[in-house]
Parts: structure tokens; sequence; C-alpha cells
């Protein structure tokens, strides 16, 4: 089931189903042409944390009522939960939850991210197995707990201890939230309901409603959309900071109702992070500039850290990789048209501590490599011939983001004033006909007769004023 929780996927069950515990970065063309890593920039998301405090405040408020119901449905013969499943559910506790802990990273975060360090360090020794120095590596985050916590986590795991400097987050952040900064994009996605819309439309149809009531029948009572989409979240976040145990609130699903869950966020991401909208690429640029400045200063001989390591939010990840490409599928995705095939599927590329590593390597002949890797697995770019671009084929793909405005690409174009109405054009004097007075006078005694016969007046004696 943990395959269907889209942006609240725990990282290592992702990485478990691919088999993808180890990385090979310079493998194929690098290893053919003797290549040996240079430098590596990586974009990385926090990883699992707490719900928002909105969503705890509901689980607080809401799950509890709803576990008594259930389990009181069941003693009354009502609902169809196995024996099984009602006793998880039976034995479920908050175990002391509460909105302090909102948005916080959870332990199985640290873990996700200590984990993912020594991986990379494992599979590019030569490059980060050293010790720390602020001219070898280079960290930043945003201003959050999970951010600063995850990239402690992951310094710890490069470095075995607390030695790594973490300066102080900027807010806003330009590069690490470009999307917190474009007014263009707040306009037309953030703030704008219609931007959505497909996703709306989908939540509120057939699909959705089958799924509503094939919950009810298996909880013994009527559920809302919105307690759904409660069990949905209580579902995924409790396998996330519990990966060891089922989710209790997973049973109130079937695998194709959880699917089905799937398909609406995705759905609402894509537009919200994907390709739905232009902005939401065209914004993407700052971190590509500048994984593109870093490598050039090492092909070009400058000063350069080892090894850069950026903390960050889904938005940047996902937005950042459609920039690139990535995860595009042929048609687009529309409340009709959800392919189960799809490409875009956020439970694969868009998971707690989802990366994003981009590795420069040297190679004989003073030739250079670029390998690309998303959740440690190598991704080919489009403009590059194999698993990894040439230096060449890398500063074409870069093209367009090397020279990165982020003010232009998200100035909002003011609305265009309206035309001023023409002056009203007088029925006496100035331009157009002109009517003696006499007309006039009499045309309004007329209406005035009229408005009287036909609604009635006060007094019995309607008469025509005298012109």
């Amino acid at each position: 089931m943990a395959v269907h929780q889209g942006l609240r996927t725990r990282a290592l069950v992702i990485w478990w189903v691919l088999a993808s515990l180890s990385i090979c970065l310079t493998q194929a063309e690098p290893r053919r042409h003797r290549c040996v890593a240079a430098q590596a920039w990586h974009l990385i998301r926090h990883g699992t944390r707490y719900a928002s405090a909105g969503v705890i405040a509901a689980f607080v408020s809401e799950l509890p009522v709803l576990q008594a119901e259930v389990v009181k449905a069941h003693r009354l013969g009502q609902g169809r939960l196995c024996a099984g499943d009602l006793s998880l559910l039976t034995r479920w506790s908050l175990e002391g939850l509460n909105t302090s802990w909102s948005s916080m990273l959870a332990p199985e975060g640290e873990l996700e991210l200590h984990g993912l360090a020594t991986r990379y360090q494992a599979a590019l020794p030569s490059l980060l197995d050293q010790n720390f120095s602020n001219d070898s590596f280079k960290f930043r985050h945003t201003a959050t707990q999970r951010t600063e916590a995850s990239a402690r986590a992951y310094a710890k795991g490069l470095f075995s201890d607390d030695s790594a400097y973490l300066p102080l987050p900027l807010d806003p952040d330009p590069l690490l939230k470009f999307y917190d900064v474009c007014d263009k994009y707040l306009v037309e996605v953030e703030d704008n309901p219609a931007a959505t819309r497909e996703g709306r439309l989908f939540w509120a149809g057939r699909r959705v409603t089958r799924v509503l009531n094939r919950v009810s029948r298996r909880l013994g009572r009527p559920c809302s959309r919105d307690e759904v989409e409660l069990l949905y979240d209580a579902c995924r976040h409790y396998q996330a900071w519990q990966p060891a145990r089922p989710s209790p609130w997973c049973v109130a699903f079937t695998p194709h109702d959880l699917q089905v869950m799937e398909d609406y966020h995705d759905l609402m991401s894509y537009y919200k992070d994907g390709y739905g909208h232009n902005i939401n690429t065209a914004m993407a640029c700052p971190p590509l500039k500048d994984v593109y400045q870093h490598f050039s200063d090492v092909v070009e001989g400058r000063p350069s850290p080892r090894g850069i390591f950026y903390f960050t939010h889904s938005t940047a990840l996902l937005t950042v990789m459609s920039r690139l490409g990535l995860y595009r599928d042929a048609a687009p995705l529309t409340h009709r048209h959800m392919n189960p095939a799809r490409q875009w599927r956020t439970s694969q590329h868009g998971t707690f501590a989802t990366n994003l590593a981009f590795t420069l390597s040297r190679c004989a002949q003073n030739r250079w490599w670029v390998s690309v890797a998303v959740g440690e697995r190598l991704v080919g770019l489009d403009g590059c011939a194999g698993s990894g671009c040439s230096w060449e084929e890398f500063t074409q793909v870069m093209a367009g983001s090397r020279s990165c405005d982020l003010d232009a690409v998200c100035a909002v174009t003011p609305a265009r004033a309206p035309a001023p109405l023409p002056p009203p054009v007088s029925p006496i004097g100035g331009g157009g006909r002109r009517w003696s007075v006499g007309v006039v006078r009499f045309f309004l005694a007329l209406i005035s007769a009229l408005d009287a016969f036909s609604w009635g007046s006060p007094d019995p004696e309607v008469r025509l004023a005298n012109p």
C-alpha cells in the first residue's frame, strides 16, 4: 500500500521496492573513459516529517471519534473489516501526537537523511570520504526546522560528527524557495483556485464517489469526502512515521481505493508543481543556474567545493525536475485522463527525502561528464545522447537556465485599465439631435401617465401635467 501514498511516501520504501541501495553515478560512459568524480551537487527534500498543525488537530479531534464509531458499528454487525483489520484499528492510539510536533522532522526522517549520505559517500569515496572544511563542502537549508534537521542528519552521515557548518538560512530564499518570491506563480497558481480545477473535478467525480461508498461500507458508517481525505492522510502519515508497523487507518481502503486517492493527489501536484502551468517550470531556473555555475568553476579551474548540499521542499524538487523534462507524459493529465502507466507519479519521484543529484566527473583527455540521478537512480536528460551528458551537451541543456532572471520570469503584467466610457450625449444642447423643450415635456408627462395607469396610483384622478 505504501506505493500509493504520493508526496507523503516514506523514502526508504521506494528504495526497497526499487532494490536501489547503491548508486552508480560513474558507470557506463564515465567508467569506459576512466572518469573520476570532481564535484557533487545535491538538491534534497527534507525527510519524513510530522503533519501540518491543521492536519494534526484534525487527527486529535476526529480520529478517536471515528475509531469508536467504527468499532461500535462492527459490534452491531455493520461494517466489513476482517477481524485482523478491526483489531489493528482498535489498538490504535494518538501516542502523544499534538500540534507542537507540526511539520517537524520525524525520527524516521533523520534515519533517511543519514542513510542517504552514507550511501552517496560509499558511491563516491574519493570525493566525499573527507573531513569537513568550509572550502570543501557547502550546506544550505531553508528557514524551517525540518530542513535544518535534515541537513544536520545528512552531514552527520557524511562526517560521522557534528563538525559541518550550516549557515543561517535566508528568508525568503530565492534559490531554495524561489516559488515563494515568484509573484506570477503566487497569482496564477498558488492563490488561484482555478489552477487546480482538474483536480477538483476529479475529486467531485464518480471514481471518488465509488471510493466514498466502499469506505463507508467497510467501516460500517457513512463517510463524507472530507472524512475520506482525513483517513487517507492518517493512512499515509502513520505508515511514514512507523514504517515497521502497518498503518491502522489504511484498513479503510482497498488497494484500488488507494490508487484512486493517489491519482487525485498526483493530479493536484501536476498542476501545482509540474507541467500543468508554464510558470511552474519557468520559475525553476535558479537551482539549475547554480549547479551550472558550480560545475563551470571546476571545469575552468576556479576554486569550488567538493560537495554542495541544499535542503528544501517538494515544490522545489518537482518544479526543477519538470524544468529538466523528467517524468513528462505525452498527454496532459486531466480528470478524464489519468493514465495508470503515467510518468508523473509522486510516490516514486516526490517522496520524503527525494533527491536530485548531479555529479561532475573529469575524464581522460581532459573531458568532462555530468551524471544525473533522482532518488539514487540514473536518469537521462533530453539533449544528451547517453545516460549522462558530455560537458558540451550539458551546457546546451542548461542554456535557458544559465541566463535565469527570476525577477523577469515572475513579473506580473498589470491588468490593462479599461478604456474610459465616452461622455453621455445630452439630448438638449451639445452634439446630436436637438429636441424642443415642448416635445420633451410631452414625453415625460406621457411616461408618468402610463406608469400610473399600469401600476395604479394612490390618487384616483390621474391627470397629465400641463405642458
